[in-house]
This record gives structure tokens, C-alpha cells and sequence, in this order.
């Protein structure tokens, strides 16, 4: 390399000095002052240059608001549908009414009242019954036996107790039947368990089941 830079010395020298003359060159041309003819007093530069420059606006502080979600719009509901008329019913064929043959209305049968029926009159003569054997009792002793019930007794040929005594279903229904307004008081009365105490002269016994005599 030395020995290429002995050799050629004078090349590298020229060399050098025109890089140095083109670096001045350039600085000079970059660096050099402008002169007052380049600047023109009209364009207002001057003015300018001696105001202060504002200085920037500082930015606002912005609070950003979470806005909140709105709601989705509802669809209002499809009104239903009006129901379909019905048909109307075709009209019915007029008929003639006829005309119903008049019913005579029955007239109510008025029922007369049957008539009470009479009882039966007391058959002629006596009961069929035992007839007494013996001289008569006093039959008003029997609780219910009056005078007048008492005497129709002895035309019946009924006139002693131990007579009644015996007396059985078919005797008192015999008996009943000549009683007349009496009918009903031998059964009513018990006059053949008196007659029973009173044909035994048991005065005691019929006295403290009927009371005195």
C-alpha cells in the first residue's frame, strides 16, 4: 500500500485537494447569511416575528360516560285477527199455522161426600152369650159401670160377675154389639179382670189395683 501511495503521489494529492475545495465549497453555500435585499418589508414577516405565540389550548378533560344500553323496542303485539262472520241462517220457510182443533175442556166432576155410614141396629133380643146362674151382683161395683149402663146390662141378661168373668173374645164382641153408646167399654174399662177379683170377693187385691170401692 506504501509503496502504491509512492507511486502515485501526485494523483492522491490532487485528489485531495479538490474534495476540500468541493466540501468548502458546499458549506459556503449552505451556511452563508441572507442578505436585507432578499427579504421584503410587505409580506408582514417582520410584524409577526415580534408577537408571542400563543401558547396551545390545553386539551379538555372528557369524562367519558358509560352510556347505557337501550333497551331493544318492543314489537307491539299484531292485533288478533276479527273472527270471520258466521253465515247467517238461511230463512225459514213460512208455514201457515195450523190451526188445532179446539179440545172442550173437561169439566171437573164434583164427588159428593159419601155419606156416613150408620152403624147397624142393635139385633132384636138378647146376646148370644151363657146366661147367669144365680142371684144378681151389684155390677155398678165395677169402676166404669154407671146406673143406666148397669140396667141395660140386666135386660141383656147380663147380671152377675163371675158371668163376665168368662167372658172370652167372641163373647165380647157378642156383647159389644147391644152396648150401643157404650160400645168399646168392656175392653176400655177391663171389666173382666174386675169382674175376676170381685167373683172371687178378693176386695183387697181389686181394691189396690183399682182403687177403693
Amino acid at each position: 500500500m506504501i509503496s502504491l501511495v509512492s507511486a502515485n503521489w501526485l494523483l492522491f494529492l490532487i485528489a485531495l485537494v479538490l474534495g476540500v475545495a468541493t466540501a468548502f465549497w458546499a458549506w459556503a453555500a449552505s451556511g452563508r447569511e441572507a442578505g436585507p435585499e432578499q427579504f421584503d418589508a410587505d409580506d408582514g414577516l417582520l410584524e409577526k416575528a415580534g408577537d408571542a405565540v400563543p401558547p396551545a389550548p390545553e386539551p379538555e378533560s372528557v369524562t367519558e360516560v358509560a352510556e347505557e344500553p337501550k333497551a331493544a323496542p318492543v314489537a307491539a303485539p299484531e292485533p288478533a285477527p276479527a273472527p270471520a262472520p258466521s253465515p247467517k241462517p238461511a230463512p225459514a220457510a213460512r208455514t201457515k199455522p195450523v190451526a188445532a182443533a179446539a179440545t172442550p175442556t173437561p169439566k171437573p166432576r164434583v164427588r159428593k161426600p159419601a155419606k156416613p155410614t150408620p152403624p147397624p141396629p142393635p139385633p132384636g133380643g138378647k146376646p148370644n152369650i151363657p146366661q147367669a146362674s144365680g142371684d144378681p151382683d151389684n155390677l155398678r161395683l165395677i169402676k166404669g159401670v154407671g146406673p143406666k149402663l148397669n140396667t141395660l146390662l140386666n135386660n141383656l141378661g147380663i147380671t152377675r160377675f163371675d158371668q163376665i168373668a168368662a167372658w172370652k173374645e167372641a163373647e165380647i164382641a157378642e156383647v159389644d154389639q147391644y152396648l150401643e153408646s157404650f160400645s168399646g167399654r168392656i175392653t176400655r174399662d177391663a171389666w173382666i179382670d174386675q169382674a175376676k177379683y170381685l167373683a172371687k170377693d178378693d176386695i183387697a187385691g181389686f181394691e189396690k189395683k183399682y182403687g177403693k170401692l
